[in-house]
């Protein structure tokens, strides 16, 4: 299973990420200029990653015994992004999902000098 320093990890090798603490969940939520992009969840054994509706929605469709998409609140059904159970994911799947999270929240210059790097 993918553990929380992993995420830790991988999260922080991207540009101007802060880690902070979810207001709710006590537990690790990682920002890029304010706007969080990854979250660990459930006591740790699931994370939540900040990716678009469409590519949270065909993940489900594949495998929806790992996948959840999120929401946030009933009445105004908010998307947040894709719930992932960390025992069923390659640290190779978690990566590509940090940084599409990462790459979906972030200012696009960031992104821009990030890819020029």
């Amino acid at each position: 299973m993918i553990t929380s320093e992993e995420i830790r990890r991988y999260a922080r090798a991207f540009p101007e990420v802060e880690e902070g603490v979810h207001h709710v969940l006590k537990l690790p939520v990682f920002k890029v200029r304010g706007k969080v992009f990854a979250g660990m969840d459930r006591g740790g054994r699931t994370a939540v990653f900040s990716i678009s509706q469409v590519d949270a929605a065909a993940a489900v469709a594949a495998e929806p015994a790992v996948y959840e998409e999120v929401w946030r609140n009933a009445a105004t059904r908010s998307f947040v992004g894709l719930r992932v159970d960390l025992a069923e994911v390659s640290s190779k799947h978690i990566r590509g999902l940090i940084e599409g999270a990462w790459r979906n929240k972030a200012p696009k210059r960031l992104v821009a000098s990030y890819d020029a790097g």
